[in-house]
This record gives structure tokens, C-alpha cells and sequence, in this order.
């Protein structure tokens, strides 16, 4: 490649970086092609002080994500439709200027905010992204919850001569808080309430604005199927076991408002008391390391619930469903299902955090049919619905 033609490269790019093309935003498939391909970009021209520059200075992004947001700043500068002084924006967080200079000049280094002009800001397309309070939920999270985890990792991985953890308790996350080994994540939840409260808003938005289980055709197929016959209307039609506060259910409901039968929202008591439902949906404490209380549902449906327990516990949970699947019931796991080779950077990362935080753990597809097949589960299907985060539905049967 001539140089001349890298330099047109450089100045196209150089273009969109000031305004991204419409039929980008338009074509997500595109957008995420292009994201993926300037990453990949980046890795393979940095210099080596360049990648020990990242590396070392990579905590400070949500570091500087979570002092913003403490500071409503994000928020402030979205609602602005003109760029706003550091001093009008320190007057109305109630931080010395000085200071807020300095964190503003950090967030506007990498895009977090616009240096409109000399001391003046505006809102940045990462500034709109973080403005929302779900966001700020999920960032308040990691900050607060997953990085003592993340820091105690390798050092509880040498311990342990780097096997894989099958405990539910004596984690890195119980570590890096200094609990106590038997504390868990969700027992260390109950005795923090606001960390429980930023866990469940995160929780129940942070996959907003990609498509979900309920986007694929087939998988809604599979599920009309169990539909078939004429079900009345006490008989269960849907049960979403760990289902949080119930963002499923009411996706449900609200893309097949004439479904017949009753939807079932299953969680512990404490995300139970912040279930977000109405009329239409069922809400039931439960522990389903315990059992499963409601027998033959056309569907049992867990989204993000096995990758939070090692193998044992899963089949504790499995079996559990199993036992009170009818004949005709199915069971659908929503989860990442890694591919052997290639996984995305969105799946992987999630996998170390489920093993720093749970001992938990990302599945390949051999793993999960090895794993359901030892339980008396036939899979009928996997379908992948999002590829780049390996999320997918596994639809399985009692043999």
C-alpha cells in the first residue's frame, strides 16, 4: 500500500471521528464491523511504551467514569444545548474549580467529555452514554463491587496453583472485600443495600439496545410451539427462574400481550421487594438452590443465572427444573455459549468476571451439552442471537 493511500485512510478516518456517517449509525452490523476492525487496528500499531501506557493507566477510565457520575456531570452536559463553563459546572456539583479542572481535562483526554473551548465543555457521544442512571448503576458497580475482586485475582489464582475453582464460596470477590471465605457475592449483596440497589438497575438494563432472545424468530418459534395446544388460563406458560426484577417477563408480555396461561417472575425476597411488575405477572421468593415450586410450566426460562455458579451448583439448580418439567415443558438457558476459537472480547472479559466475583463461569457449547446430557436434558437447538457476546438460547427437553 502506497503511502499517499494510507494517508487517505488516515484523513477518511480523521473525517468520521468528527462526524460519524449516517449510514453508519443506520447499519449496526456495519457500525460494530467498523468498531471491531479500528480496535484490532490499534492493537497491531501500537509501539510498546504505547501498550504499557494503556495498560497501566486503564483504572483510571472508571475511575474518572465514577467521579463524573458521583458529580452528575454527564447528565448536566447532556441536558445542556450550549457548552458550559468549568466554573457554572463546579457551581452546580459543588466542586472547587480548580479540581474539577483537573478531571475534566482527564474525561475530555479520552473522549468521556468535548473540549468545546479553553475551560468550556460539552457533552461528548461516551458524555450521552454515561448520562443515564443506568448507567450509572452499572458503573457504580464495578467501581464498587467487582474491582476488589478483579484486584484480587492473581493472587488467588497462585494460591490455588491456578484450578478451576468448584466452591460457590472462598472467592477472589470474598477476598478482595475482606470478608469472610464463606461470604458470596449475593449474601455480601443482602448486608449492602446500595450495592444491591446498583447491582438489580444494572442488571435489569445493561444488555438495553441490543437484541435479545425475544428478537430471533426461532427462538419465539420454539416458544408459540409450547403454545400449540389450547392452554387455559391458570396453567403456567412462562416461569423466569433468577429473573431479577423482571425486565423479562415484561419484555414478554409486552411482544405477546395475547398470551394465554401465567407468567411467573422467580427471584430471592430481596430483589423480589424491588420487582418491577404489574397485574399480569406473578412474583415468587424463592431459593433455587433450594427447589422449583411450580411444576409442569410450558417454559423455564434462565437468563444469566448458571454463568454465576461453578458445575456443581448448576446441576443443583438443573435438577431442581428438571424434576418439575412435564413432558411437554421446555427449558431455556439465555447465556454465552463460547465458541473453541475466536471468542469475542465482550464474552471473555464477562468470563473472568464471573470467576473473580462467583467462582463462576462462561460455558463452551461442548461444556453446556456435557453438562445438561449428565442430567437427563436433551438440547434440541442452540441459537445464537448475539454474536459478538456469544448470547444465546439453548432449548432443551427432559429425555
Amino acid at each position: 500500500m502506497t503511502s499517499l493511500k494510507v494517508l487517505d485512510i488516515i484523513s477518511s478516518l480523521e473525517e468520521w471521528a468528527q462526524s460519524v456517517p449516517q449510514e453508519l449509525r443506520d447499519d449496526d452490523s456495519l457500525r460494530k464491523r467498523l468498531f471491531d476492525v479500528v480496535q484490532k487496528l490499534v492493537s497491531n500499531v501500537e509501539t510498546p511504551a504505547e501498550t504499557s501506557q494503556r495498560l497501566l493507566y486503564l483504572p483510571c477510565e472508571i475511575m474518572g467514569a465514577k467521579i463524573g457520575g458521583d458529580l452528575d456531570i454527564f447528565s448536566l452536559l447532556a441536558a445542556s444545548n450550549k457548552p458550559l463553563s468549568t466554573e457554572h459546572i463546579a457551581k452546580s456539583c459543588g466542586a472547587e474549580p480548580r479540581l474539577l479542572l483537573r478531571l475534566l481535562k482527564y474525561m475530555s483526554s479520552i473522549a468521556m467529555v468535548n473540549e468545546a473551548d479553553t475551560s468550556f465543555w460539552s457533552p461528548s457521544n461516551i458524555t450521552r452514554n454515561l448520562a443515564s442512571r443506568h448507567s450509572a448503576a452499572g458503573i457504580n458497580h464495578v467501581h464498587d463491587s467487582v474491582m476488589p475482586a478483579y484486584h484480587a485475582l492473581p493472587s488467588w489464582l497462585k494460591r490455588r496453583e491456578y484450578k478451576t475453582p468448584t466452591a460457590k464460596n472462598d472467592t477472589p470477590f470474598a477476598q478482595g472485600h475482606g470478608a469472610l471465605p464463606e461470604t458470596t457475592f449475593f449474601s455480601w449483596l443482602e448486608q449492602h443495600p446500595y450495592n444491591a440497589t446498583e447491582f438489580n438497575i444494572f442488571m435489569g438494563v445493561h444488555r438495553t439496545g441490543v437484541k435479545t432472545w425475544l428478537d430471533h424468530d426461532e427462538i419465539c418459534h420454539a416458544l408459540h410451539n409450547t403454545h400449540e395446544a389450547e392452554v387455559k388460563e391458570n396453567e403456567v406458560a412462562f416461569v423466569d427462574v433468577g429473573g431479577g426484577i423482571g425486565q423479562q417477563c415484561k419484555a414478554l408480555r409486552a411482544k405477546y400481550p395475547e398470551l394465554k396461561g401465567r407468567v411467573i417472575l422467580q427471584d430471592l425476597p430481596q430483589v423480589i421487594h424491588e420487582a418491577e411488575v404489574d397485574g399480569t405477572i406473578e412474583a415468587i421468593s424463592i431459593d433455587f438452590l433450594e427447589h422449583q415450586p411450580v411444576h409442569s410450566a410450558n417454559v423455564y426460562y434462565l437468563r444469566s443465572v448458571l454463568r454465576d455458579w461453578p458445575d456443581a451448583q448448576c446441576r443443583t439448580i438443573l435438577g431442581h427444573i428438571r424434576d418439575a418439567m412435564a413432558a411437554h415443558s421446555l427449558i431455556f438457558i439465555d447465556e454465552i455459549v463460547l465458541p473453541d476459537r475466536g471468542a469475542h472480547k465482550f464474552s471473555t472479559q464477562l468470563d473472568l468476571t464471573m470467576l473473580a466475583m462467583l467462582n463462576g463461569e462462561a460455558r463452551t457449547e461442548s461444556h453446556w451439552r456435557t453438562l445438561l446430557g449428565s442430567l437427563g436434558f436433551k438440547v434440541q437447538d442452540i441459537i445464537v442471537y448475539q454474536k459478538a457476546g456469544s448470547e444465546a438460547v439453548i432449548i432443551a427437553t427432559k429425555k
